[in-house]
């Protein structure tokens, strides 16, 4: 039983192994999912908070107005009272304090909701920083990641080919040689050519000043100074 476990336990360690495997190939693209999934959750957050902070906005002007029939009603309370109609009066108070739990209720649901959208608003911007930290930092991920793709490819190549540098070296110089022995045959061959021709010949007769239109002039002039000496 005591091997069986151990086998069980290392089976499980070899799972675990390979789904961390599994994550750490995909890391980028699980990075890039969880920051997309942020911003729409972000984006949905606010959308929400839009309609809370409307509803906000309702019930501070609804207590406005209310504030308002208060204030007519105590008006008109105190002209009742004044006119001697207490009746009339303690009717209108009745209505003044109906009106005052009214305004209570719902001042107090517009402050509570207030600070609620106050919490959320500073969440979502709490955790818009974060993830733009976390773009930036993804960001920074997929540069070493690529470099390590590029590295990894080229020792991959220089592998491939049994390469090292100084095999490389050695590569270059076969290169230059059969560079530099080609650049000699072409210089070779245009040296046969030239025997061939006879260029080469008539090329040191002329270095020596012998045959050419140079040398046909030179003749030409000796025979006349010979002519006017006789």
């Amino acid at each position: 039983m005591s091997v069986l476990k151990d086998i069980i336990t290392a089976l499980r360690g070899g799972a675990n192994e390979v789904g961390e495997s599994i994550v750490d190939a995909n890391a980028v693209r699980i990075l890039e999912q969880e920051v997309r999934d942020a911003e729409i959750a972000i984006a949905k957050a606010k959308g929400s908070l839009t309609k809370m902070k409307a509803t906000e906005i309702q019930l501070k002007r609804e207590v406005g107005s209310l504030n308002l029939d208060i204030s007519d009603y105590e008006q008109k309370t105190i002209q009742a009272i004044e006119s001697g109609k207490e009746a009339l009066a303690i009717e209108v108070a009745q209505k003044i304090a109906e009106l005052e739990v009214e305004r209570d209720d719902k001042q107090s649901e517009q402050q509570a909701l207030d600070s609620e959208i106050q919490k959320i608003n500073n969440l979502i911007r709490s955790r818009e920083k974060r993830i733009q930290k976390n773009k930036r930092e993804l960001d920074k991920v997929k540069t070493v990641t690529e470099l390590q793709r590029a590295t990894e490819s080229i020792s991959t190549n220089v592998a491939a080919t049994g390469s090292s540098d100084h095999r490389v070296s050695q590569a270059l110089e076969r290169v230059k040689k059969k560079q530099q022995n080609w650049q000699d045959q072409m210089e070779a061959g245009e040296w046969m050519q030239d025997e061939n021709t006879g260029d080469s010949l008539d090329a040191k007769l002329a270095a020596e000043g012998i045959g050419g239109t140079g040398g046909g002039a030179n003749a030409v002039l000796e025979r006349l100074r010979a002519k006017q000496g006789a």
